[in-house]
């Protein structure tokens, strides 16, 4: 079991640092809600286009988010990938709002 564990750790240290930065989890935890163009999130999350597409580039490498064209304007959304479902658990643990 320790064995399994030890192997399991590396990638998920790797994916705790990657949303360590705080514009990564901000935009993570934004595409947790909805789908958005890259001009979207630059208003909403008011993270300059240079900036925030190096750390999409990121994200994208570290499997947390995925995108799609859709003529000249590139959509994210959240993986479906473990990356992806992490970043789920989270919003639904500390972002969305108590019915």
């Amino acid at each position: 079991m320790i064995d399994m564990m030890q192997a399991d750790v590396g990638p998920v240290a790797e994916l705790l640092k990657t949303l360590s930065h705080p514009d990564r989890l901000l935009i993570a935890c934004t595409l947790a809600e909805r789908e958005l163009s890259v001009g979207q999130m630059e208003s909403t999350l008011h993270i300059h286009q240079p900036n925030l597409s190096r750390h999409l580039t990121v994200l994208k490498a570290a499997r947390i988010v995925t995108a799609r064209k859709e003529g000249v304007s590139v959509f994210y959304r959240l993986s479906d990938d473990k990356a992806g479902q992490v970043i789920a658990a989270l919003h639904d643990i500390f972002c969305a709002k108590t019915k």
